[in-house]
């Protein structure tokens, strides 16, 4: 298939895992829009519920806010739940995955996952800060094992803040984060 780049063997990659990772462009996987500013012009020219409707995050996006990015550390939101509906502003990606080939908190973890500077290179780009246009988005090439791995490598991700870092070789949950950022790495190198 013309997304499907050609097949790399990560380095060092567990055994479980599969014994090669296909890449697919970030914007083939998913859908990636931008937030509006409430005074511009565009939403002055709609209603509530039109923005509400075009601009609101859905359940599974995962938002970046491009304010907070600097150095390429960058803090990615989950959404879970939609009971409010919230309307990211203009400084945010809404990046919607399709869920058949990509587990929302697999791309969370892969969006805060700091490039390499290989990748940096890849995209032409000058610095990381030029990382979260929408355009260097969408023809970031993600990692992606079967959908199985990808809930495996992720699946206590959202854990691993409340985590004390101290104690990480005690902790089964940091092993996977670690885990996960090296298979990240990996791919890359």
């Amino acid at each position: 298939c013309d997304m499907c780049l050609p097949t790399i063997l990560p380095v060092g990659s567990s055994e479980k895992m599969s014994s090669s990772i296909s890449f697919y462009r970030l914007g083939d996987i998913a859908e990636i829009s931008k937030g509006i500013w409430l005074n511009s012009k565009t939403a002055k020219n709609l209603s509530r519920d039109n923005i509400e409707e075009h601009y609101g995050v859905q359940k599974n996006d995962v938002v970046i806010s491009r304010k907070i990015y600097s150095t390429g550390k960058k803090i990615a939101v989950l959404i879970k739940d939609t009971t409010i509906v919230v309307v990211p502003n203009g400084s945010s990606l809404i990046i919607r995955p399709d869920i058949t080939k990509l587990f929302p908190p697999y791309l969370k973890a892969f969006l805060e996952f700091i490039p390499s500077d290989k990748v940096i290179k890849e995209l032409k780009l000058t610095s990381q800060k030029h990382l979260l246009s929408k355009g260097s988005l969408e023809k970031l090439l993600v990692p992606l094992p079967y959908l199985e791995e990808q809930i495996q490598l992720s699946s206590e991700y959202e854990k691993v803040k409340t985590v004390d870092f101290y104690h990480r070789y005690a902790n089964p949950i940091i092993e996977q984060y670690d885990s996960l950022m090296k298979f990240l790495w990996n791919c890359y190198n």
